[in-house]
């Protein structure tokens, strides 16, 4: 039998659905020497119809192969890749089959158009799933420059620096991005957990550049001597922040001593000392200090020498001890944050009308102190936004400080476990119209009269609102609060029981009360608890901690 004759009766058999018969026939074509492009074409038809897609494609290619001028090769194999989820073949065979369609033949050219939008849109959805697929598995941070990686752990690390320990633990990457960068390992925290290990280790990482150094104060004496020894090697002239105890900060200043090193001391930025005898002998070495952030507790009067050298502060904190205050504040006037608390200030032998202006004076935190007034009567703060008094005896004499316009821009005002009136208090709020937090806590006699002032309106009848900023609350431990005093002072403030003029709008609005404690307030009416978790969105009421309940009963 002839080629012919075999590829004749396997096209018979293929329309008579006889496909195994076909492909043996035209197998027998191909063997008998047959190198037509029908017979390879026919072939093609019969295995994709028998789904081998694969075998019909190798067929396809012969076609292309042996009739590179017809569109009959391209269309079947762009047919067939797109079966087989290769579209970008697909479209490419499909434009090079168009090439060669006469342009009359309407019909094949949108078949061939058809599977080309069927293969785009193929295309597009599988770039999508690909997509989707890297962006939940794909390590894209891996990817960064060494340079950019430190830099983002570097913002990390300054916002807590304990946070360097969980970032070299994540993976093997990171672990090693962050061993490598000395800047991360800067700030040394020792305690009585393997202090001289930790010591060790920090030194080793920060290639002996440490800025920040503290130790806590139950550090073992044992472990001293092995911990100032790994220090010896440390790069002293670029520490800039120290926090130790009185005893340690001696044994540091003998250290820096035996290396010819105390200029260091002079370099610091950041100093914190907890009780220190025998200071008078650092005082030298705070010549042209470079001090910012000064924190001390146990403050002696030899220390007084301090302020000749001292003089860049912008946060001061004194705990304990006793202090003759104009110094300290003339020598500093450029403070944004003071803390004072349990101190006996030493009054100057004459201070007369003299006042010290501290125009960059943003906070004041006061708390035991023997007589406030000796601080608020020579200190002006124009700036002062935020202002704690704590715990003192006659907090009336705070008013002193009321001069001029000082409270023009307070925001925030904390009082408790004072001695004073409601008028006093009433005094301070009517000159701090931008006060947005307010605590009057543990005091008994005032409260009450001071919501009556906030809810009302100005002695002078100007009819003008008090605290129109005011959001957050605090009266704890107030005893005689009445339950209607702080009703009055959220309802008023609710937008919908504020006034509304005819085009809608609430001009002068007051804020709304947002945050709102009545801790350890007996007097307060449980049945309103769920009004005001209502109206205020962090509402606190809690009338004794457990361990008072235990006790009674």
């Amino acid at each position: 039998m002839s080629w012919k004759a075999s590829f004749q009766q396997g096209i018979s058999d293929f329309k008579r659905n006889k496909h195994s018969e076909a492909l043996a026939l035209f197998d027998e074509a191909v063997s008998l020497g047959c190198d037509s492009f029908i017979v390879y074409d026919s072939r093609a038809a019969v295995h994709e119809k028998l789904g081998n897609n694969k075998a019909a494609l190798l067929d396809a290619k012969k076609v292309v192969d042996t009739a590179p001028d017809r569109w009959q090769g391209y269309a079947r194999s762009a047919r067939l890749f797109h079966a087989l989820n290769k579209d970008e073949s697909a479209i490419k065979m499909i434009d090079l089959a168009l090439e060669r369609i006469k342009p009359d033949d309407v019909q094949r050219r949108q078949e061939l158009n058809s599977l080309k939008s069927q293969a785009t849109n193929a295309l597009i959805a599988t770039d999508e799933r690909r997509r989707a697929r890297i962006s939940k598995t794909a390590y894209h941070i891996g990817k960064l420059p060494v340079e950019i990686f430190a830099e983002i752990f570097g913002f990390v690390v300054a916002a807590d620096h304990a946070q360097i320990l969980k970032l070299s633990h994540v993976c093997k990457h990171w672990h090693g991005m962050a061993i490598k960068t000395p800047s991360l390992w800067q700030t040394l925290v020792v305690s009585k957990h393997r202090p001289t290990r930790k010591v060790r280790l920090w030194m080793e990482r920060a290639r002996t550049h440490i800025s920040d150094l503290s130790f806590h104060h139950n550090i073992s004496e044992m472990d001293l001597s092995s911990i100032l020894l790994e220090l010896s090697t440390l790069s002293w002239c670029g520490l800039r922040s120290l926090a130790a105890s009185g005893s340690l900060f001696s044994r540091l200043y003998d250290l820096l001593h035996q290396l010819s090193k105390t200029e260091a001391i002079s370099r610091l930025e950041h100093l914190d000392v907890t009780g220190c005898s025998g200071f008078e002998k650092f005082l030298p070495d705070f010549e042209d200090s470079h001090l910012e952030t000064l924190k001390i507790a146990h403050f002696t009067p030899s220390m007084g020498g301090l302020w000749s050298r001292v003089r860049r502060l912008k946060t001061m904190t004194i705990e304990a001890g006793w202090i003759e205050v104009v110094p300290a504040l003339t020598a500093n006037q450029s403070l944004e944050n003071l803390v004072l608390s349990d101190l006996v200030p030493i009054p100057m032998q004459s201070v007369g009308d003299d006042r010290v202006e501290l125009s960059s004076l943003q906070c004041l935190k006061l708390s035991n102190i023997a007589s406030v007034s000796i601080i608020t009567h020579v200190v002006v703060a124009p700036n002062l936004q935020v202002l704690h008094l704590f715990n003192l005896g006659h907090s009336s004499d705070v008013l002193e400080f009321a001069h001029g316009d000082s409270f023009r821009v307070l925001r925030e005002l904390r009082i408790a476990s004072c001695t004073t009136t409601s008028s006093s208090l009433n005094t301070i709020i009517a000159g701090a119209p931008l006060l947005e937090t307010l605590q009057i806590s543990s005091m008994h006699g005032v409260v009450n009269e001071v919501l009556d002032f906030i809810c009302g309106t100005r002695p002078n009848n100007q009819h003008q609102d008090m605290c129109t900023f005011l959001k957050h609350v605090d009266l704890s431990n107030c005893g005689d609060l009445l339950t209607g005093k702080a009703y009055s002072l959220v309802k008023a403030r609710l937008r919908t029981d504020q006034p509304v003029t005819i085009d809608g709008s609430q001009p002068g609005c007051r804020a709304e009360i947002e945050s709102l404690r009545l801790d350890g307030c007996p007097l307060v009416e449980a049945e309103m608890l769920p009004w005001f978790r209502g109206k205020v969105k962090v509402f606190s009421c809690v009338y004794m901690t457990k361990k008072d309940g235990k006790q009674r009963r």
